[in-house]
């Protein structure tokens, strides 16, 4: 009686015990829940202000699976699939192993990366964001697409030389911020500088190709699109812009009386910094405001050219049989109808002015000829609309046309462009850039030709040294 009372009062607390040790496991859990949420949302954030979705999505209905084709210098690379997929994606990457794909372009089987990927900038990337941006990768749903061969000519297909361009242009070491600079300016370094990876288009490359660091944001490209300047110069790049103006055009890509972003700006801002706070778009005005400004070869702004006057009359006017008279036709026929007679844009902003515009205005037509070509995604940020492409609709010789008519009429009329022009944009390189690849081939077989030279001068030097040294072999076993 004694023993069975003793034991039902030790047992007796058991169960609460449990239910505690219970409840305390379920609090530990919802803890862990709620940070993993955390640190998804904060991923989630990152992975828009660095617009990774942009470069690793080809079909908007299979986001982050890439196949992405990203125009170069020396040919096309497609970008890799960054969803959760175990054999086609990131899903068997450890966090070392990410971290190193994202700051030391490094893939898991230890190949290099080719800078596409603007691991040059996000080198200089927090551990803690690259983290947060996997866990939110991680989260998304799996889907299995392989990517496609880079289409890259000799010798720019060889991997291996790769390691010589980091070598020369990447720099290791995390975003040490300026202890002198306002936590905003800082901010904005870190969002224009590493997430946002703006110099990836908007600096000039050195003869390494990588980012010139003594012209930083004095313009670039984005494979064919012109990427402008965005220093503090006031003819070439934005010193002439208010804040707002500057932040107005990051936030929707629409300054009227300035500019209306296209080509990959436009879908960096309709695909990221849209999405970024107001307190981080005004700390990279903040930060933009004082990079050193860098002049170009602009007479003036590229926002300051255009007359309305002026050219209601020219639009008007037709003389038969001449380039204007052709471009006039086109205009009129496949533009006005969006951006007016006269070029002044849609009464409710969504087709932007074609006066006071930095792509008709600017030294060179290359933009306005791959708007032409491609069209604007403009996802209606701001209610903007997007503008139909017309590659399929006209040939290289009314593409030359119209552009010539457009910066000649409200624009920069020093700006020209030929039918064999637009046939090389269309498929996606320049005559600079066939130069460039052209003597690239040629520096590899010059190089592998000197080399083979070399060899066979060292064989034939060494060549009557052997029979002597086994004239000598021999005679020493004979001894």
């Amino acid at each position: 009686m004694h023993r069975r009372a003793l034991r039902h009062a030790v047992s007796a607390p058991v169960p609460a015990a449990i239910s505690y040790a219970i409840a305390s496991v379920l609090a530990s859990l919802a803890f862990c829940t709620h940070l993993q949420a955390s640190e998804i949302q904060k991923g989630e954030y990152l992975t828009r202000a660095a617009d990774c979705i942009g470069c690793h999505t080809s079909n908007p209905s299979r986001p982050f699976a890439g196949g992405y084709r990203v125009p170069t210098p020396f040919g096309d690379v497609f970008s890799t699939n960054i969803t959760p997929d175990l054999d086609t994606g990131i899903g068997r990457y450890s966090a070392d192993e990410f971290i190193r794909a994202v700051q030391q372009g490094v893939r898991r089987d230890g190949a290099d990366l080719y800078p596409a990927m603007p691991y040059d900038s996000f080198a200089a990337m927090n551990r803690e964001d690259v983290l947060a941006i996997r866990s939110y990768l991680l989260a998304q749903p799996p889907i299995s697409q392989p990517r496609p061969a880079n289409i890259l000519p000799f010798p720019f297909n060889q991997r291996w030389t790769l390691a010589l361009w980091k070598l020369a242009n990447l720099h290791s070491g995390g975003f040490m911020p300026d202890r002198s600079r306002t936590a905003a300016w800082n901010r904005g370094a870190y969002l224009v500088e590493v997430l946002g990876h703006c110099g990836a288009c908007h600096t000039p490359r050195n003869t390494t190709f990588g980012m010139d660091d003594n012209r930083k944001l004095a313009g670039g490209s984005a494979g064919i699109w012109q990427a402008f300047n965005i220093t503090s110069d006031k003819i070439a790049g934005v010193g002439g812009w208010s804040d707002e103006e500057l932040f107005r055009f990051l936030k929707t890509g629409a300054v009227p009386g300035k500019a209306y972003a296209s080509g990959p700006m436009a879908e960096t801002v309709m695909n990221s910094l849209q999405h970024l706070s107001d307190d981080d778009i005004r700390a990279m005005v903040a930060y933009l405001r004082d990079v050193p400004a860098q002049p170009g070869d602009e007479r003036q702004p590229r926002f300051s050219w255009g007359n309305v006057p002026t050219i209601a009359d020219n639009a008007g006017s037709k003389a038969q049989g001449s380039g204007t008279s052709a471009g006039g036709d086109l205009y009129r026929s496949l533009c006005s109808g969006c951006h007016g007679a006269n070029g002044g844009g849609s009464a409710d902003g969504s087709a932007p002015s074609l006066i006071h515009n930095t792509s008709p205005g600017a030294a060179v037509p290359d933009n306005v000829v791959m708007t032409i070509l491609e069209g604007v995604k403009a996802g209606d940020v701001a209610e903007r609309k997007s503008m139909a492409a017309f590659a399929g609709w006209l040939d290289d010789a009314q593409v030359a046309i119209l552009a010539n008519y457009v910066t000649a009429q409200f624009g920069n009329p020093e700006a020209r462009v030929t039918a064999a022009d637009v046939r090389q944009m269309r498929a996606g390189t320049s005559t600079a850039q066939t130069v460039l690849v052209l003597a690239g081939q040629a520096l590899a077989v010059g190089g592998a030709g000197l080399l083979l030279g070399l060899l066979f001068l060292l064989a034939k030097r060494l060549r009557p040294a052997l029979p002597s040294a086994r004239l000598m072999f021999v005679h020493k076993d004979r001894r």
